[in-house]
Protein backbone atom coordinates (compact mmCIF):
# COMPACT_ATOMS: atom_id res chain seq x y z
CA UNK A 1 0.00 0.00 0.00
CA UNK A 2 2.76 2.66 0.94
CA UNK A 3 4.49 1.85 -2.87
CA UNK A 4 2.24 3.29 -4.68
CA UNK A 5 1.44 6.08 -2.78
CA UNK A 6 5.30 6.57 -2.71
CA UNK A 7 5.32 6.63 -6.58
CA UNK A 8 2.62 8.89 -6.90
CA UNK A 9 4.41 11.79 -4.19
CA UNK A 10 7.76 11.24 -5.93
CA UNK A 11 6.38 11.45 -9.81
CA UNK A 12 4.08 14.36 -8.94
CA UNK A 13 6.69 16.33 -6.56
CA UNK A 14 9.21 16.19 -9.79
CA UNK A 15 6.79 16.40 -13.00
CA UNK A 16 3.97 19.08 -12.08
CA UNK A 17 6.67 21.69 -11.09
CA UNK A 18 8.31 21.26 -15.03
CA UNK A 19 4.78 20.55 -16.77
CA UNK A 20 3.80 23.72 -14.99
CA UNK A 21 6.76 25.88 -16.02
CA UNK A 22 6.81 24.55 -19.71
CA UNK A 23 2.86 25.06 -20.02
CA UNK A 24 2.54 28.74 -18.50
CA UNK A 25 5.29 29.92 -20.93
CA UNK A 26 3.44 28.52 -23.55
CA UNK A 27 0.45 30.14 -23.02
CA UNK A 28 1.83 32.69 -21.26
CA UNK A 29 -0.38 35.53 -23.98
CA UNK A 30 -3.34 34.27 -23.59
CA UNK A 31 -3.24 34.07 -19.13
CA UNK A 32 -2.33 37.90 -19.06
CA UNK A 33 -5.59 38.76 -20.71
CA UNK A 34 -7.74 36.64 -17.98
CA UNK A 35 -8.09 38.91 -14.88
CA UNK A 36 -10.34 36.23 -13.26
CA UNK A 37 -7.90 32.88 -13.33
CA UNK A 38 -10.08 30.61 -14.76
CA UNK A 39 -8.24 29.69 -17.87
CA UNK A 40 -5.11 29.26 -15.56
CA UNK A 41 -7.50 27.00 -13.13
CA UNK A 42 -9.07 24.81 -16.75
CA UNK A 43 -4.93 24.63 -17.82
CA UNK A 44 -4.08 23.58 -14.18
CA UNK A 45 -7.09 20.98 -14.39
CA UNK A 46 -6.07 19.25 -17.59
CA UNK A 47 -2.35 19.55 -16.71
CA UNK A 48 -2.80 17.63 -13.70
CA UNK A 49 -5.28 15.38 -14.67
CA UNK A 50 -3.06 14.14 -17.84
CA UNK A 51 -0.18 13.62 -14.82
CA UNK A 52 -2.23 11.40 -13.06
CA UNK A 53 -3.10 9.11 -15.71
CA UNK A 54 0.51 9.12 -16.80
CA UNK A 55 1.59 8.22 -13.35
CA UNK A 56 -1.03 5.26 -12.79
CA UNK A 57 0.15 3.76 -16.12
CA UNK A 58 3.56 4.20 -15.46
CA UNK A 59 2.64 2.46 -11.87
CA UNK A 60 1.14 -0.43 -13.43
CA UNK A 61 3.59 -1.17 -15.86
CA UNK A 62 5.92 -1.23 -12.78
CA UNK A 63 4.03 -3.34 -10.87
CA UNK A 64 3.68 -5.77 -13.94
CA UNK A 65 7.16 -6.01 -13.65
CA UNK A 66 8.06 -6.48 -10.05
CA UNK A 67 5.18 -9.37 -10.17
CA UNK A 68 7.27 -11.34 -13.18
CA UNK A 69 10.32 -11.17 -11.90
CA UNK A 70 8.54 -12.48 -8.34
CA UNK A 71 6.55 -15.41 -9.09
CA UNK A 72 8.47 -16.45 -12.79
CA UNK A 73 11.90 -16.29 -11.73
Amino acid sequence: MWKPLLFFSVWLSITMPLLLIAIFTIFQPSLTFDQSGIILLGILLIITTGNVYLASRVWTRIEKKLYRRKHFN
